[in-house]
């Protein structure tokens, strides 16, 4: 376990400089420094406790927030205080690896509890392996931070259900505040998870002492019920509470709604609409920053945000979107491994109808991808993150059960042929999983072919990572001007760049053009002129290098030398990949 951790976590440290910050880092840091400063304003979809985690080192290191308006901008300016941006984002980007071995050590103990310790291993070792696992566990976001705090609500949801006690209650009331207070996805995925649970934990049937058949629903008395259900939702209030440092504020801070529907109802000099106006004004309600959250995503999810799948651009998204892009992030042998595992474990609860448990990871994986799928938000797998925990665990069933496979019979090829299919699609699943360093975020398995943009872009292939890498490439090549489309925020100073401006949308440009893939495919009718150039190279996976030779512009950049040119229509340098 210690070593699959630790090669984990220099595999994620490894990519910290390689990487600039992407499009959200910025904003989240900036949100978690603003928590540490005394108020929560910035963004609110989003609950405290990862951000806070992003900001802990930076804050201690004595990075403090600008009060600018804007979470983006004030991004940007708290990841490049006091000219240490590489150490600001560094230290940001480490807070989130507690989370990643929190992860991995409830996998182990999870797995190994219902399957034993050879399974344990497997999973722990092939979660810390996936390159989407890795990709996020090296950014200073919540995706990972939720991943860990919801396994530990589900697994401590399994423990309340098997042995329902003040402890487990308690347990899992701390747990379900810890997630929500991580993200607010969680207040959609878990009752979900938890409904899905449910059935089986009814259906299972079990033997009394007699030995006769019988249904065990479990939790006693509908009192003893209701008393729990009471304690875990104390628990998980006063932790989301807590995660908001006990804030609160009248209602009439919080909405004019009801103040409005007072006066339409009773008018506005009643002796009874006072005293509602009164109580408006002076009942303090808990965490208003909660319900500006939950407004926020409320208004995001209306407003039909693009979506990009298979090259189409379409509001609102595709219902299919997640189980499409799992199929093409994940390993393909992990893929199978999880394919066997799951229907192993479904067969046997189905037939037998014992250890409800064990069929728990099945309903875990496919419960967020339900919920997920009539929302309006399919921008990254990222939004469905906990779902590869289980995924894990389910791989690993399959290959021990198909490492222990003996199949009828005297001959001994059979149980070899297992034995050496789990070596292969290990082997494979390692492999992949080393090919794709450090480019982890835009790893795709063999589906995504050459061109995986056709596929997925928005954070699944392109956050805005590589622009560090530019910045390396325009300094070996002595690009004295660059025109960048760039969906991001960043200060050109802080990575090196030279002489810049930003390419808007039907705006042209000449001399030198870095074109973001993500800009390209997901707004193509803002550079028309786009196709008609030659592309002289890729930088990184993601950014797109051209010199157009005529402009639209009045005022176009200065024209670049010819030395230059040649220079950089040469054939890319192995160093030109790398970032400083």
């Amino acid at each position: 376990m210690a070593l699959l951790i630790a090669i984990g976590i220099v595999r994620i440290v490894s990519t910290y400089h390689v990487f600039n910050h992407t499009i959200d880092e910025g904003a989240h840091l900036a949100c978690g420094i603003q928590w540490f400063q005394g108020s929560y304003t910035y963004d609110q979809k989003h609950t405290p406790i990862a951000r806070a985690s992003v900001a802990l080192l930076p804050y201690l290191d004595g990075v403090r927030g600008f009060g600018n308006p804007s979470f983006w901008d004030e991004g940007v300016l708290v990841l490049s205080s006091g000219g240490h941006y590489w150490r600001n984002l560094t230290l940001a980007r480490i807070g989130i690896l507690p989370y990643f071995v929190l992860a991995i050590v409830v996998i182990f103990l999870w797995t190994r509890r219902l399957y034993g310790c050879a399974t344990a291993l497997v999973a722990a070792g092939i979660f810390s392996a996936l390159p989407v696992v890795l990709a996020h566990s090296a950014l200073a976001t919540t995706d990972i931070p939720l991943a860990a705090c919801y396994l530990i609500a589900v697994y401590a949801f399994t423990r309340w259900l098997e042995s329902p006690n003040w402890r487990t209650v308690v347990g899992f009331g701390i747990a379900t505040g810890l997630a929500v207070a991580t993200k607010l996805s969680t207040v959609a995925f878990l009752p979900a998870t938890m409904a899905g649970i449910l059935p089986l934990y009814f259906a299972t049937r079990r033997r009394d002492s007699s030995g006769a058949k019988e249904k065990s629903w479990g939790l006693g008395r509908m009192r003893s019920l209701i008393r729990s259900i009471a304690l875990a939702a104390i628990g998980t209030f006063l932790i989301l509470w807590a995660s908001y440092k006990f804030s609160h504020a009248s209602i009439s801070e919080i909405s004019p709604g009801p103040d409005k529907i007072v006066t339409r109802v009773f008018g506005t000099s009643s002796v009874t609409a006072r005293g509602i106006h009164f109580l408006i004004a002076n009942v303090q309600l808990p965490m208003p920053e909660l319900l500006q959250g939950l407004r926020q995503l409320r208004d995001i999810n209306a407003a039909h945000p693009p979506s990009y799948l298979f090259g189409h651009i379409k509001r609102g998204g595709w219902w299919y979107f997640y189980p499409v892009a799992i199929t093409v992030k994940t390993p393909l042998a992990a893929l199978l491994l999880a394919l066997i595992g799951a229907a192993g474990l479904g067969m046997t609860w189905f037939h037998a109808g014992e250890n409800w448990q064990a069929a728990v990871p099945i309903v875990a994986f496919l419960a967020p991808i339900v919920i997920a799928a009539p929302t309006r938000l399919d921008i990254g797998v990222r939004h469905v993150m906990p779902v590869f925990a289980f995924l894990s665990m389910l791989a690993a069933v399959g290959a021990v059960r198909l490492w222990n496979y003996h199949p009828s019979g005297e001959s001994r090829i059979g149980g070899w042929a297992g034995r050496a299919a789990v070596v292969i699609l290990l082997s494979w699943t390692a492999v992949s999983s080393a090919r794709a360093h450090p480019d982890y975020l835009s790893y795709f398995n063999e589906l995504g072919g050459r061109t995986p943009e056709n596929i997925l872009v928005i954070s699944d292939f392109d956050w805005g990572q590589d622009m560090a890498r530019l910045s390396t490439y325009l300094r070996e090549h002595q690009v004295q001007h660059i025109s960048v489309a760039y969906d991001g925020f960043f200060d050109p100073n802080a990575l090196g760049f030279p002489d810049m401006e930003y390419i808007d949308c039907h705006g042209p440009a000449a001399g030198w053009v870095a074109m973001e893939v993500r800009r390209a495919r997901l707004y193509p009718n803002c550079y028309p002129w786009l196709s008609e150039q030659h592309l002289v190279t890729r930088v990184g996976k993601t950014m797109l290098i051209y010199y157009v030779t005529d402009s639209q512009v009045p005022d176009a950049p200065p024209a670049v030398t010819e030395n230059q040119v040649k220079k950089t229509l040469a054939p890319e340098t192995s160093s030109s990949k790398t970032s400083d």
